[in-house]
């Protein structure tokens, strides 16, 4: 399964023989037969065929033919057999399909993913219990229900016990009102010990608005912190229907932090704080470790020059690298040497829509 650990792993790897990068979109929605998308591979590896190893080739076919399930929505591998390199990656989340070949895996992609559905959970809550689930690029990785005490919703006889109803009692109301917050209570404290084992980045609150309203008014700071949205749900929903629901409520989140995030790293960097934008600014500034979120455009890739011995990166066609004097390497695209820098040394990194950083297409938001 594909988790944070193996995008950090992917990016630590710079060889000096080519990586084949595979993207391959299975989406079943498509209604594609199998044959249809292995036709689709070997017309993407036909394109680079001069620029891999045929070993690679055939691995990344083999996997396809003999080895993948079908069961997912996208599929990623990484190649590079003569160097013990290989990887692949069933997704339950759609991927744009696509090869690349270069000294070091094409990470961009699934760092867009990982962003976007990356270790994220779900508290579906009634008035009597809940369901907690916790999912990982849309694979469900864990779950857990909880049960609280029985909310009659009438009284013996047939009356209802909300006050104002026929047969019911300021009284009975009142208990049941009592019953329904104890329950909610002790929900949120199963809901806490969820957190604290699983770890999720996001949290997403689900079942119906009022009491979704009062279960969220409960939760400690802590889990507050991490609410970043919700929708409506029942305890009958499958696993396949919190999920498609919950896909719905993290892309819109998502395209709202990003515009947030775009705005915030261009006025940093127009009033000298703490912001940078343009490639050499961004590349100098990673370099030095000082990237806390690094901003880029999808589709962006730029060539530029990689020094030999500490990494640095530039566009700039030096003879010695100033830091430690060493020779340069020319490289297809620095763009990605960058992603994969900030990613292996701990920073975040934001792929966010075409067009939407400008001329500057690229920039960060710095520790410092």
């Amino acid at each position: 399964m594909f988790d944070t650990k193996s995008l950090k792993e992917l990016a630590a790897i710079e060889v000096d023989r080519p990586i084949l990068s595979v993207y391959l979109d299975v989406d079943p929605m498509q209604q594609r037969a199998a044959d249809e998308h292995k036709l689709r591979l070997r017309e993407m590896l036909k394109q680079v065929e001069d620029d891999i190893d045929q070993e690679d080739a055939e691995t990344v076919k083999r996997y396809l033919d003999l080895e993948y399930d079908w069961s997912g929505r996208g599929l990623v591998m990484f190649s590079q057999q003569a160097l013990g390199i290989w990887y692949a990656f069933p997704l339950a989340v759609p991927v744009r399909s696509g090869v690349t070949v270069a000294l070091r895996p094409y990470i961009s992609p699934l760092v867009e993913l990982d962003g976007l559905y990356g270790r994220y959970a779900v508290a579906l809550v009634d008035r009597q219990g809940a369901r907690f689930f916790l999912f990982q690029m849309g694979d469900l990785v864990a779950q857990q229900d909880f049960e609280g005490e029985d909310v009659r919703h009438t009284r013996k006889g047939g009356g209802s016990s909300v006050v104002g109803m026929r047969g019911g009692s300021p009284a009975s109301g009142r208990r049941e009102a009592e019953l329904v917050q104890r329950n909610l209570k002790d929900a949120v404290g199963a809901l806490g010990t969820f957190c604290q084992t699983y770890r999720p980045r996001r949290l997403l609150l689900a079942g119906a608005e009022a009491t979704v309203a009062q279960f969220r008014d409960l939760l400690p700071q802590p889990v507050q912190g991490i609410v970043v949205g919700d929708f409506t749900g029942t305890m009958d929903d499958g696993e396949n229907e919190i999920r498609d629901l919950s896909f719905e409520v993290l892309r819109a989140v998502e395209a709202q932090r990003q515009k947030q995030m775009v705005e915030a790293v261009v006025t940093a960097a127009a009033k000298g704080l703490n912001g940078v934008v343009g490639l050499d600014d961004t590349l100098s500034v990673a370099h030095e470790g000082r990237v806390q979120v690094l901003v880029v455009e999808r589709d962006y890739h730029a060539p530029g020059y990689r020094c030999g011995g500490c990494s640095y990166l530039t566009t700039q066609p030096l003879e010695q690298c100033v830091f430690c004097a060493e020779a340069f390497i020319e490289i297809p695209d620095a763009v990605e040497a960058v992603v994969s820098q900030v990613v292996e040394k701990g920073g975040t990194v934001e792929v966010v829509d075409d067009e939407t950083m400008g001329d500057t297409r690229i920039g960060a938001l710095l520790r410092y």
